[in-house]
């Protein structure tokens, strides 16, 4: 889970004392995890390791080099500043400001952002002896490396979508409009990927509809359906028309205040505040998350809704285990590989083989797809959604607004956590790249990519750290359009 993975990386290295000092005279590097020095990845592994002698004093070629790369870095966009942002910046003296405001220690080593893998950029100079046509290639190759790791980065984004859909809208009366409601979803996640392609320092950022607000969301609805449901007494289209319209329009009106708090608290550059949050609170908040998403993986195994302890009881029953069980076996096996495997690839060719071996499995025991359907083991089939269609799921006239008051303290909650894992999420991509990052101006990408989602109808989101961190370390940096255009 995301935010699991922030709070070790946050605190984890402290206690095992593995923060070492840097000296001012002889840089050295910043170790921000202990597990970097074991496993030799990430950036701080093009770093030299050979300890340089007291008295070594550089030659005129080593400070000729020197001072050819100081022009390279000089002459390379700045990390540290939005896209849109970097056109106004006229002096240096602006870029130390921000640098200033960093949440990152002022002796980190700018050479940390080095890429993993370095992409080859042509050659553009007059008279350098090389050909047109390697130029060409050259860009082939980066644009197809580009397809693949977003190809892989949408393998990974796109199952947990349908999976954020389910969660979102589980109540019963949602079931018959699920397939639109899952591509509400899908097209919430490309509006807050393309503002954070357009507005986040990151060129190689990843901001998708996020776990943290998937509980506060799946309330609200619930509570709308429940409340509409009870006054009405019965079932029917209209009724339902009502709830539907209904839900979609206050979850996006509660996603779009929230993202105009985030714009308000970034302004004012109050990101700092988490720092003052106890750590029981940041271990409960996890540790409920965490046991929310389990509770509805199993649901959606059973195909039927857990809301409270109680609910476990239906494991008891000898067909809704025998469902559960591959579920719950293969959150296990992912878990494992997204831990324990060095190589990032592992992880969406994990997610691909699980249902390849479902097939295999049904194929060799005879069973047909429809077979698998009946005893529940694959979704009811249901007509294709035209995306247009999406724009005629609400009408405005059915729309309860006098409900809005009921949803104020799931949507206050909702806006602390999202905000609070929103800055955990930034200061893990910072100890990772081990540069320095803005996290107010972060926080303010991620209020404007949930201002325009909830206008749209959308959800609340935020940016995926471990796909974000993935897709720094292959050397891509402008995966958001393709993948943008494959969601």
């Amino acid at each position: 889970m995301e935010a699991s993975t922030v709070l070790r990386k946050s605190y984890g290295s402290v206690g095992g004392g593995e923060l070492r000092s840097v000296n001012s005279s002889s840089p050295q590097p910043i170790h921000l995890h202990p597990t970097l020095d074991a496993l030799d990845v990430g950036p701080h592994a093009f770093r030299s390791s050979i300890p340089q002698p007291s008295s070594y004093s550089p030659t005129a070629i080593d400070q000729d080099l020197s001072q050819k790369r100081r022009l390279q870095c000089l002459s390379m966009p700045s990390t540290l500043n939005s896209p849109l942002l970097r056109r106004n910046m006229s002096s240096p003296g602006e870029k130390l400001k921000l640098e200033k405001h960093s949440t990152m220690p002022k002796s980190y080593d700018s050479s940390l952002s080095t890429p993993l893998v370095h992409m080859h950029a042509p050659d553009t100079r007059h008279g350098n002896g090389i050909d047109n046509s390697t130029e060409e290639t050259n860009k082939t190759e980066s644009f197809l490396y580009y397809v693949i790791y977003a190809f892989v980065n949408s393998i990974m984004c796109l199952p947990c979508l349908y999976g954020y859909a389910s969660v979102i809208f589980g109540h019963a009366i949602f079931q018959p409009h699920i397939n639109a409601l899952s591509k509400l979803v899908i097209f919430s996640s490309v509006i807050h990927q393309c503002c954070f392609t357009l507005f986040s320092s990151l060129p190689f950022s990843i901001g998708q509809v996020q776990d943290a607000g998937l509980i506060f969301l799946s309330a609200m609805s619930n509570k709308i359906a429940s409340r509409i449901l009870e006054e009405s007494g019965e079932d029917t289209e209209d009724v339902a028309e009502v709830v539907l319209s209904t839900t979609i329009v206050l979850l996006g009106l509660a996603t779009a205040s929230l993202g105009a708090v985030l714009i308000l608290m970034g302004k004012f550059r109050l990101a700092d505040v988490v720092a003052y949050l106890p750590l029981p609170v940041v271990g409960g908040y996890l540790a409920f998350i965490g046991y929310f998403c389990l509770e509805a993986g199993v649901a959606l195994c059973i195909n039927d809704t857990i809301m409270k302890p109680s609910d476990w009881a239906l494991l008891l029953d000898e067909h809704s285990l025998l469902l559960a069980i591959p579920g719950i076996l293969s959150g296990i096996a992912l878990t494992a590989v997204a831990r324990k495997c060095e190589d990032e690839a592992m992880l969406p060719i994990s997610m691909v083989v699980i249902p390849v071996i479902f097939y295999i499995v049904l194929l060799a025991g005879g069973w047909s797809l429809e077979e698998a359907r009946e005893g529940g083991w694959v979704g009811e089939t249901s007509p294709p959604v035209p995306v247009v269609d999406l724009f005629h799921l609400v009408d405005i006239g059915k729309v309860r607004w006098d409900l809005f008051k009921d949803l104020i303290p799931i949507w206050l909650g909702m806006t602390f956590v999202v905000s609070f894992s929103s800055c955990l999420d930034v200061a893990a991509i910072s100890m990772d790249m081990g540069q320095a990052l803005d996290t107010n101006n972060e926080l303010m990408t991620v209020g404007i990519s949930n201002f325009l989602s909830g206008c749209l109808g959308g959800f609340t989101g935020s940016y995926i750290f471990s796909q974000t961190i993935f897709t720094y370390r292959t050397g891509c940096r402008q995966d958001g359009y393709i993948i943008q255009l494959l969601s």
